[in-house]
C-alpha cells in the first residue's frame, strides 16, 4: 500500500465538516448498525445478520444490482445468494432451479492456514501491564472462537486459534512468536495488539506477508511496508484530530496557532491549510528533528522550539501526532502550562510512562471517539452484547466499572472490533477463502457493523478500520483519565 494521498485526506474534513453540522453528541446521519449489536453478539453472521443495518448502510449488495430476493441471505451457509428468485420459470426451468438450490459447495484447502474444516489465526499479544492495566486480552479471544464455532464456524468451517504472548520490554521474543506463527503453524492471518516502531508488525506483513489485523495504532511505515495486508481497529489518529479541530471551528477564528509535531509525512501542511480555512494565522510549521533515539538531544531541542514559541505567543499549539508527552515536558520546563494545547495523543498510561504529568496542563485538549464507558452506558454498538460472551467464559467484569474510562474495557473493545473484521470479512469471502478475496471482501462490503464504532469500512488507502464519531477530551485528575469535554 501506498501512502495516503493527502488531497483525500482534505476531502474528508470537507467531509466530516458537513457531518458534524447537526448534533456535536453524534453523526448527523445515522451509520450502518448506529445503536444496533453488531458482530460480537451473533459472530458468524455479521455480514447480513440484521436487514436494518443493511439499509442504513445504502445495502452495499443492492448497488451491485441485485434485487431484494438476490440479497437474501443463503440456508446453506455457502456465502453465495440463492438464484431461486431470478424471476418466474419457464417451462423447463423448473428442474435446473431445483438443482440449483440443492447445490452444496464442496470446501476444500485454500490458502495457507485454511483446510476444508477449519481456519487456523495467530492471536499475537505484546503484554503492557508493566505500563498500563489493560487486562488479559489474550484471554478474551477463545470465548468469542467458541461462540462463532457454536454458530456454524465461517461458512462451515470452524475457527482455531493459536496464541504468542511477550513482554513488551523483551526485544527478541516478538520475533520468535512471529516465525512460531508463520512458520510451525502457518496461520492464515493474525490477530494482534503490536505496537508500531518496535519491528514486529513488518515480521508479519512483509518477511511473511500474513495479514494483520491490529488493535494498536499504526504508524504509516509499517502502513507502507504491508502491500495492503495490515489493518487497524482503531480510528485514523490524525482523522480524529482532524476531527476534533472541525468541532473547535470557533474557537479558532482568529487565533494565533503553532503546528508541532515529529511526523514526517505532510500532515503539518493539512492541518495548517485547515486551520486557514478556519480563519487561523499559522505562526509556524514546527517539525521535530529528534526523535526517542536520543532524549537528551529531543529535549534540547524541544527547549528551543518552546522558547521561540514563548516570543511568538501562540493562543494554541496544536499537536499533529502522539509526540505531545515530549512537548509538554518542555513546557512544564519553561513555565507555560496554561497554553492551550490540542493533540490527538489522549492515552494517559503512554503520556505518563513519557514523563508527562497531565495534570499541569489545565488547557490541554485530547481528540478522539467517545470513552468506551460512555458507549456502554448507552448500550451502543455491540458492546454490552460482546463483553457478555467474554465475560461468562472469563469473569473479567468488563464493563462494571464507574470511574472514567477503564483500560480493560477499552482494550477489550478492540478485541471484539477485531473479531467482527474477521468474521465479517471471511465470512464475505465465501467458501474461497485466501488472503485475497478476504481483503476484496472487505473493499467490496462498503460499512459493515463493528463493535464500538456507528460502523466500519475497508479501503486499499483506509487501514483504520473504525469509522467512529469524533470526540474532544480533558484530563481529569480524580479519575486520572481523560473524559468528555
Amino acid at each position: 500500500m501506498r501512502r495516503r494521498s493527502w488531497l483525500a485526506v482534505v476531502a474528508v474534513v470537507v467531509l466530516l465538516a458537513a457531518a458534524c453540522g447537526g448534533d456535536s453528541g453524534g453523526p448527523s446521519s445515522e451509520p450502518a448498525g448506529a445503536g444496533e449489536p453488531t458482530a460480537a453478539s451473533e459472530p458468524t453472521a455479521a455480514p447480513d445478520r440484521d436487514s436494518a443495518d443493511a439499509e442504513d448502510a445504502g445495502d452495499s449488495a443492492a448497488t451491485d444490482g441485485g434485487s431484494e430476493e438476490s440479497d437474501t441471505a443463503p440456508s446453506d451457509g455457502s456465502g453465495e445468494a440463492s438464484n431461486a428468485a431470478d424471476g418466474d420459470p419457464e417451462e423447463g426451468d423448473t428442474e435446473p432451479s431445483e438443482e440449483a438450490d440443492d447445490v452444496v459447495v464442496e470446501l476444500t484447502a485454500t490458502a495457507r492456514g485454511v483446510t476444508a474444516d477449519t481456519i487456523t489465526l495467530g492471536v499475537a499479544i505484546t503484554d503492557v501491564t508493566v505500563f498500563a492495566q489493560v487486562g488479559d486480552i489474550l484471554a478474551r479471544y477463545q470465548p468469542l472462537v467458541d461462540a462463532t464455532n457454536a454458530a456454524g464456524g465461517i461458512n462451515g468451517r470452524q475457527v482455531e486459534i493459536i496464541t504468542e504472548q511477550w513482554d513488551i520490554l523483551d526485544e527478541t521474543a516478538y520475533e520468535a512468536a512471529c516465525v512460531v506463527l508463520n512458520e510451525d503453524h502457518e496461520v492464515f492471518l493474525v490477530l494482534g495488539f503490536l505496537i508500531s516502531g518496535w519491528g514486529n508488525l513488518l515480521c508479519y506483513v512483509d518477511i511473511y506477508e500474513t495479514i494483520v489485523i491490529n488493535t494498536a495504532d499504526l504508524a504509516l511505515e509499517d502502513v507502507d511496508a504491508s502491500e495492503g495486508r495490515l489493518m487497524t481497529t482503531r480510528p485514523y489518529q490524525f482523522g480524529s484530530l482532524l476531527a476534533g479541530l472541525e468541532l473547535l471551528r470557533p474557537e479558532f477564528d482568529g487565533a494565533k496557532v503553532i503546528i508541532y509535531g515529529g511526523s514526517t509525512d505532510g500532515r503539518h501542511e493539512v492541518a495548517a491549510e485547515v486551520l486557514r480555512g478556519f480563519g487561523a494565522e499559522v505562526l509556524e510549521i514546527t517539525q521535530q528533528q529528534i526523535g526517542g533515539e536520543d532524549l537528551i538531544a529531543a529535549e534540547a531541542e524541544i527547549d528551543i522550539n518552546v522558547e521561540r514559541w514563548r516570543t511568538l505567543d501562540p493562543d494554541w499549539i496544536v499537536n499533529v501526532d502522539g509526540a505531545v508527552a515530549g512537548s509538554l515536558n518542555g513546557l512544564e520546563r519553561a513555565g507555560l502550562t496554561d497554553w492551550n494545547i490540542v493533540t490527538p495523543a489522549n492515552d494517559v498510561a503512554t503520556n505518563i510512562a513519557l514523563g508527562a504529568d497531565l495534570s499541569l496542563f489545565p488547557n490541554l485538549i485530547a481528540t478522539g471517539e467517545p470513552g468506551v464507558d460512555e458507549l456502554i452506558a448507552e448500550g451502543l454498538y455491540g458492546i454490552p452484547e460482546c463483553f457478555e460472551i467474554i465475560n461468562e467464559a472469563t469473569g473479567q467484569g468488563l464493563g462494571t466499572s464507574t470511574e472514567g474510562e477503564d483500560a480493560e474495557s477499552g482494550t477489550a473493545m478492540e478485541v471484539c472490533a477485531a473479531w467482527d473484521i474477521f468474521v465479517t470479512l471471511a465470512t464475505a469471502a465465501g467458501p474461497e477463502l485466501t488472503p485475497e478475496s478476504f481483503l476484496q471482501a472487505g473493499y467490496d462490503l462498503g460499512t459493515f457493523p463493528m463493535t464500538g464504532s456507528p460502523s466500519g469500512s475497508l479501503t486499499p488507502d483506509k487501514p483504520w478500520v473504525s469509522n467512529a464519531q469524533p470526540a474532544l477530551f480533558v484530563y481529569d485528575a480524580e479519575q486520572d483519565a481523560f473524559v468528555s469535554r
